[in-house]
């Protein structure tokens, strides 16, 4: 499924990062980073995925993120 891409205001991404917290992003980062493994597939929808958490996050990445 593909979703439509729109930009976000600051506020809105404030929210959506509000969702987890620090732990529980980077918990759905290590199991974006297992499920890759499984094929080509799941291995391209983990790419889309940690795009947009990317760009959720301003470039920076969830791994290392401060607990």
């Amino acid at each position: 499924m593909q979703t439509m891409i729109r930009d976000y205001s600051y506020d809105q991404k404030e929210t959506i990062k509000g969702f987890f917290t620090d732990k529980e992003w980077n918990a759905i980062d290590s199991a974006l980073q297992d499920f890759q493994d499984y094929g080509d597939k799941e291995s391209a929808l983990v790419d889309s995925i940690g795009d947009k958490i990317f760009e959720l996050f301003g470039g920076l990445h969830c791994q290392g993120m401060d607990d």
